[in-house]
């Protein structure tokens, strides 16, 4: 079974579940953005220092799902990634992992060139 990690801003998380939904009822193995109930950057809990651990570990976590993942796909609507995902697309190509993405565009040359494929998730199912 092939797997995926999804990699996508917060701001279009109902999207992305649907898109996970539908990926996994095709049978592909998903990992799946933490963003069922975001929690924005200009939040505070507790304190920095929490605030900080509570960061790091959701960041550390997705970069874990993209080693394990045989592919990233990249859920940039109207072109937008943020620097969240502007690090996933960097480890997984550091890795050597095949990033897709939904447009050809991300708004930046760099993170453009790091995208390999812009497939619909339709034809993503199709491939995994």
């Amino acid at each position: 079974m092939k797997s995926v990690v999804v990699c996508g801003s917060k701001k279009y998380n109902k999207e992305i579940a649907a898109l996970c939904k539908k990926l996994q009822s095709a049978g592909v193995m998903v990992f799946e953005p933490s963003i069922g109930q975001p929690i924005f950057e200009d939040e505070k809990i507790s304190s920095d220092y929490v605030t900080s651990k509570i960061f790091k570990g959701l960041t550390l976590e997705h970069f874990d799902w993209i080693r394990k993942a045989d592919f990233c796909y990249v859920y940039n609507k109207d072109g937008y990634v943020g620097v969240s995902v502007t690090m996933e697309m960097s480890y997984a190509a550091a890795l050597g992992k095949p990033v897709f993405a939904l447009e050809p565009k991300t708004g930046d040359p760099c993170r453009d060139a790091l995208i390999d494929k812009v497939l619909s998730p339709e034809q993503l199912v199709g491939i995994l």
